[in-house]
């Protein structure tokens, strides 16, 4: 009887063995990135589950609003210099490795090879931030679907006053607005093999920007915020500590809690803008990028999102906007002299990943 037991406990074992090695496998660090995932990486996810909606014969859509974030862009001039500190970190690590090498201490054969040497990717660029090749295909792709989606609304011959776009004075922003109406008019003009269009694309300035920039004209927004940044970081500091610890063990390396937050960042970015998956994101394993994730999600929920009503009470104007938009379209189909208003919002900033 015990030796059946035991037998069952070691097939047990093996099966959650084989279990979690698969579940390895097939862990795509590239959809697990917060907010730095790229729209194709999240799309491969919801496409197996997601049924979009069927519109009723008797309906007939006659009014958009879209409310979106800029594309994948590359590190800011600040998380560059971040990288650049990381490197000058991890060579003094690596020295004192080199020196228990050279003693004989095998643990050396545990580091990852490219560490040797490693150099930020971004190291010497003075300008960031900016919008990538990756962002412009994904805003370029998502004005090409809605103009698939909703074929009949783009009948109308083109007048910035019908087909409004608006964008915040970012740069990134700017340009994200211009690859999405690429998509949108592309076929629609006569400029060039694609027969594109111009077309306009409005902005306020930064400092009076309450729709799209509230964050930056809402001074009690950044009261809140700079007063609760020091309370988020320290609900982050278990997680980081441990993951730290587990680094430390599995590669012989001291790695402190800034070191693994900056590895953490590196992984996102060379995941998202250069698809390398096997270089600092490969240090981490699935469970600790899970983690890792989560507090970035912490972040933005206590931050950006709904854990704090001012947050989302600062874009009541834009929505204010978006419903009155929508109330004046009726209005228009009601009174039979319909002039079809497609309001297209670019809205662009990480702030709103919680609108």
């Amino acid at each position: 009887m015990g030796m059946a037991s035991s037998m069952c406990f070691m097939l047990f074992l093996l099966l959650s063995l084989s279990s979690s090695i698969a579940e390895e496998e097939s862990f795509d660090v590239r959809q697990h990135l917060s907010n730095v995932s790229r729209y194709n990486a999240v799309k491969d996810v919801t496409d197996s589950n997601f049924v979009p909606s069927t519109i009723p014969n008797e309906c007939k859509p006659i009014h958009i609003n879209l409310v979106a974030r800029h594309g994948t862009r590359s590190p800011t001039k600040k998380r560059m210099r971040e990288l650049d500190r990381l490197a000058a970190s991890l060579e003094f690590l690596l020295s004192d490795a080199k020196r228990d090498a050279q003693k004989g201490n095998e643990a050396s054969n545990n580091i990852p090879a490219w560490l040797w040497g490693w150099k930020s990717p971004w190291k010497g660029k003075e300008k960031g931030g900016e919008l990538v090749i990756q962002g412009e295909d994904e805003l370029f792709h998502l004005g090409t679907r809605i103009k698939e989606r909703f074929e009949d609304l783009f009948d109308e011959e083109y007048h910035p006053d019908i087909y409004t776009i608006k964008a915040t004075q970012v740069p990134r922003a700017s340009a994200s607005a211009v690859a999405f109406g690429m998509g949108l008019f592309n076929g629609k003009g006569s400029l060039g093999p694609g027969r594109h269009r111009a077309f306009a694309v409005i902005s306020e300035s930064r400092a009076s920007d309450r729709m799209l920039r509230f964050f930056d004209t809402c001074q009690t927004y950044k009261d809140y915020r700079k007063n609760q940044e020091p309370a988020v970081d320290k609900l982050k500091e278990p997680i980081l500590d441990d993951i730290s610890s587990a680094l430390s063990k599995r590669y012989q390396l001291n790695f402190t809690r800034q070191h693994t937050a900056s590895l953490w960042f590196l992984c996102k970015q060379e995941a998202s803008l250069l698809d390398i998956t096997e270089q600092a994101c490969g240090l981490f394993t699935s469970s600790e990028v899970s983690l890792l994730e989560w507090t970035d999600d912490l972040e933005f929920f206590i931050l950006k999102g709904y854990g704090k009503s001012i947050n989302y009470r600062m874009g009541v104007p834009l929505l204010q906007d978006v419903v009155q938009s929508m109330e004046q379209a009726i209005k228009a189909k009601e009174g039979s002299v319909y002039d079809l208003m497609c309001k297209l919002l670019s809205v662009q900033d990480s702030m709103m990943l919680f609108l």
